[in-house]
């Protein structure tokens, strides 16, 4: 009897939870779609931001078959044949020609050296800026660091020609210290073509990308400072022990996301100021001269695809190792 008892009991207990499974799995559409209604106007922000992603984003995801095809634009997508071996015909060719070998390399070592510089440089600048005790001060530095992001690259890149050419300030203020000194056109230096990406760069980005971390800094917690300062601590030490690790989480992220941008450049800065006397190139502008220049769509896609892969490896291992560390990663 007790084991009927029991075994009615467990049955209908297990029925109640059948049948509360069953009505959870009837109501969730009910749920969703309640949600929706009633965050309509949020979503309907999100519309515009959707559609643009789809669009420029997701569709052209199918040209990448070009990569595998030897395209010819009077037959189309459709009626140009595959290429050989196996349609990866095009990758192979990428490790033959000298250029593209040499634009990889070029393009590694513009981003690590930007990543070597660039990247440490808004941090140091957001603590210097949180160390200035004076507002008016502090907003004016901050003002004036930000401003050069809001300039197109086409203008940074034309004020850069008109500062360091031959007869542009620069020469002037060299030339007033030494009158018999000869004006040098600086662009037109391959060495020197290497260390104007990297000062523009920094002049340009710098200010901006400090305010990430800026923000960051304003959440940490002003008693860790008021305690770091009873027990002794300077301004130096408060911001090494206690600044810098509660914005990691911040520089991790912000660092794996850097990390995926290892092998691109700035193309409208390289090629803006590329000339007739400087032989450097990159990634993209190969892409470009070989792609639209050169009508080699196939060869063009191909880099560019094996360029993106590469990266998305490069994302998902930098992601492991900050997991691995103790960071905060990405997903």
């Amino acid at each position: 009897m007790a084991q009927s008892a029991a075994g009615a009991r467990g049955g209908s207990g297990i029925g109640a939870g059948i049948g509360s499974g069953a009505g959870m799995g009837a109501g969730a559409p009910r749920r969703f779609f309640g949600a929706l209604w009633k965050y309509k106007f949020l979503y309907a922000l999100a519309v515009p931001s959707l559609a643009f992603t789809l669009l420029f984003a997701y569709l052209p995801l199918s040209g990448l078959v070009v990569a595998f095809k030897d395209y010819d634009i009077w037959k189309g997508l459709l009626g140009s044949p595959w290429a050989a071996r196996f349609g990866f015909e095009h990758f192979f060719e990428i490790f033959r020609l000298k250029p593209v070998i040499g634009s990889v390399g070029n393009t590694l070592l513009l981003s690590s050296l930007n990543l070597l510089i660039g990247f440490p440089m808004p941090i140091i600048f957001a603590l210097l800026l949180n160390e200035l005790r004076r507002p008016a001060f502090k907003k004016a530095v901050q003002t004036i660091s930000y401003m050069p992001n809001f300039l197109s690259w086409i203008s940074v890149i034309g004020l850069a020609i008109v500062f360091f050419g031959d007869y542009g300030p620069l020469n002037d203020l060299l030339g007033f210290f030494d009158p018999d000194r000869q004006r040098v056109l600086y662009l037109s230096r391959n060495e020197l073509f290497l260390p104007f990406l990297l000062f523009l760069n920094l002049w340009k980005n710098t200010g901006f990308q400090s305010i990430i971390f800026l923000a960051a800094i304003t959440g940490v917690d002003v008693q860790l400072f008021e305690a770091a300062d009873i027990d002794g601590a300077n301004r130096f030490r408060q911001a090494w022990h206690i600044t810098l690790p509660s914005i990691a989480p911040t520089v991790s992220v912000m660092f794996i996301l850097s990390i995926g941008g290892i092998l691109s450049s700035n193309f409208e800065l390289v090629f803006g100021l590329q000339n007739a006397f400087i032989d450097f190139e990159t990634i993209d502008t190969v892409v470009y001269k070989y792609g639209l220049l050169q009508r080699g769509y196939s060869l063009a896609t191909a880099v560019g695809l094996a360029r993106g892969l590469i990266a998305l490896l490069l994302t998902v291992a930098a992601n492991g190792v900050a997991k691995r560390m103790g960071s905060t990663a990405m997903f």
